[in-house]
């Protein structure tokens, strides 16, 4: 139904209809009545943000832990990792600031984490000795990426490989295992870090692992880091989707303060990240078209509003000039 206020700005508008300026007044009322109308039938309609739409990143979906040894083990015959001590950990590490450490890029050149702060980051540690679940968890998360990209944008956010597993994750290693799994992404590198710094690299993150006969029993997730190097998500899983890592990006770039020098383009990317959904069904983003109508609805009808005030305002204006300049014509023609 339309609101009152509508209808009583309808009924002034049809009772002060005049010359030109009361049927622009009329038609201001008229388009303004129409789209309350439908503005107001569609809010109450339920609308889904795509951040809400996302399962919650904290929950684990699937494995949490990989176990380099499937097969039944004896307490204390062979190292394990326990599960729930690892979940504390990584939770515990919201919040921290990443040390700046300095790791080796695949090429063999120095990089430090502060080198990736200004835009968010995603972690993840690996081990190239690993040939079953790293593999398929870096391939799942690249396609996740490349998800991500039509969603956000390619120059939204950076991605680093970690390898934990020194010396033998060296950069030669990592740069054959980004090669062997055709790991391709500009804003992604493979990382490793000096031997007597994993320990207090891996702890600051939250990374939880312990080596075994087999290689490794290791938490599978990935880190979010802010753009001022804190870290805001732990997202856990071994086969992570785009809407897994897509509602704490989102969450980053939306709520991130404009800067001084923000343009038309960054406003209109900030937008455009705001109107998108993630489709079970296809496993991507895309926009969500019922909210972008209804923006554009809200919009058109505080248009109509202001541009109704604003002609009203101008033919008052005017009305009161043509009053002032009354008398002073009448006394004129008497004298």
């Amino acid at each position: 139904m339309p609101l009152c206020g509508d209808v009583l700005r309808l009924r002034f508008a049809l009772s002060s209809a005049g010359g030109r300026g009361g049927l622009t007044r009329l038609g201001s009322a008229l388009a303004a009545l129409v789209l309350a109308a439908t503005f107001t039938a569609r809010a109450g309609d339920t609308v889904v943000p795509a951040a809400s739409a996302a399962p919650a990143a904290a929950v684990p979906a699937r494995a949490v832990v990989e176990r380099a040894d499937t097969a039944p083990r004896v307490p204390g015959t062979v190292p394990a990792l326990d599960e729930s001590e690892a979940l504390r950990a990584a939770e515990a590490a919201i919040g921290r600031t990443i040390p700046d450490a300095e790791l080796l890029d695949r090429n063999g050149r120095p990089v430090r984490l502060s080198d990736y702060r200004g835009k968010p980051l995603l972690v993840s540690f690996i081990y190239t000795g690993c040939f079953q679940v790293c593999p398929a968890q870096t391939r799942a998360l690249y396609e996740a990426v490349k998800g991500l990209d039509r969603l956000l944008g390619e120059h939204q956010f950076n991605v680093v490989s970690i390898g934990f597993n020194q010396p033998f994750d060296s950069p030669d290693a990592m740069r054959s295992f980004a090669r062997q799994h055709r790991i391709e992404h500009r804003n992604w590198e493979f990382l490793s870090p000096p031997r007597e710094g994993v320990d207090a690299l891996t702890r600051a993150f939250g990374f939880s692992f312990v080596a075994t006969p087999a290689g490794f029993d290791h938490v599978l997730g990935v880190t979010v880091v802010d753009a001022t190097g804190r870290i805001h998500a732990q997202v856990y899983g071994d086969r992570l989707r785009a809407d897994q890592l897509g509602a704490p990006l989102r969450e980053l770039l939306l709520n991130a303060p404009p800067v001084a020098t923000s343009t038309l383009s960054a406003m209109v990317e900030r937008v455009r990240i705001l109107c998108t959904v993630y489709d079970p069904d296809t496993g991507e983003y895309r926009y969500d078209w019922k909210l972008i109508f209804e923006i554009i609805g809200g919009m058109l009808f505080f248009s109509s509003v202001a541009l109704y005030f604003l002609f009203e305002w101008r033919d008052q204006r005017r009305a009161r000039r043509l009053s002032c300049n009354a008398p002073r014509q009448a006394s004129g023609g008497t004298a």
